[in-house]
């Protein structure tokens, strides 16, 4: 699916700015420079990126809606076009199964990739959907693909890309994974997700949390009651404050304690 870079100008003054992510904290800033020396560097981007892409549910109604979730922005399965980054907003990736039931199998922040695996699946291996109004940096593969032919230093960088994105996976994945309560494994998944969305915030204790319920308790692998019950614990035990969709942190040291980091 290739989406339309014109955005919705039809009651814009209710929204207010996206703050975008600094392309020096963004991984997919291997590939979307110029290359070679600053006296003799070479920009190829234009033939392979476009940058700051909207995805929005006022964008089109023609796009897919993932039922009250939002926009999104590639199907499961899938043939490969392009690779993401996050410029703005948080996405949730989910995944069927084989009994045809949806699973959240991540979340992906401001200067994070999506859809980078599916350059050795050549099909995309989940569903990305936009949780609210967000804006990506396209990359098209087919074009990177041609361009990399011309300047093997593009090839390089894309390996360095990919090598850079799975650490990062991994490192999540391991901070989160393993966890031998479920007090444990709520503490870590929200340290996690703060200190993530600090490379864009500059907040490693405060975070917007768009994430419904359902899908954080969907994603930890509990009932959504028993999240709920957790999360009031963890306000009565002044370790977090939640106002709405403002998720505040109040104690690190407790959490990382109680997360076993």
């Amino acid at each position: 699916m290739t989406l339309s870079s014109k955005t919705t100008k039809k009651n814009t003054s209710q929204h207010k700015h996206p703050r975008y992510v600094d392309c020096d904290n963004c991984s997919m800033r291997a590939i979307c420079q110029p290359i070679g020396a600053d006296n003799q560097a070479i920009d190829l981007t234009s033939n392979y990126l476009t940058r700051r892409v909207e995805v929005s549910t006022e964008q089109s109604s023609s796009l897919p809606l993932n039922q009250s979730a939002g926009v999104a922005l590639f199907e499961q399965a899938s043939p490969l076009t392009a690779i993401f980054a996050v410029c703005s907003g948080t996405f949730k990736l989910c995944q069927k199964n084989d009994d045809g039931l949806d699973r959240i199998v991540g979340f992906r922040f401001p200067g994070e990739l999506i859809g980078e695996d599916a350059l050795f699946l050549e099909v995309y291996n989940y569903s990305a959907v936009a949780l609210g109004d967000n804006s990506v940096c396209e990359v098209y593969v087919d074009s990177l693909s041609a361009c990399s032919q011309l300047a093997p230093e593009l090839q390089q960088n894309l390996i360095q890309l990919l090598t850079k994105q799975s650490y990062e996976q991994q490192r999540n994945a391991h901070a989160i994974t393993g966890k031998k309560s479920a007090d444990c494994l709520l503490a870590a998944f929200l340290l996690n997700i703060c200190q993530r969305n600090a490379k864009h915030s500059g907040n490693e204790t405060e975070i917007e949390l768009t994430i419904s319920r359902q899908d954080i308790a969907s994603f930890l692998g509990m009932r959504r009651e028993t999240l709920s019950r957790l999360l009031s614990k963890f306000q009565h035990e002044q370790l977090i404050s939640l106002n709405g969709k403002q998720l505040s942190l109040l104690s690190l040291n407790h959490l990382k304690q109680l997360s076993n980091q």
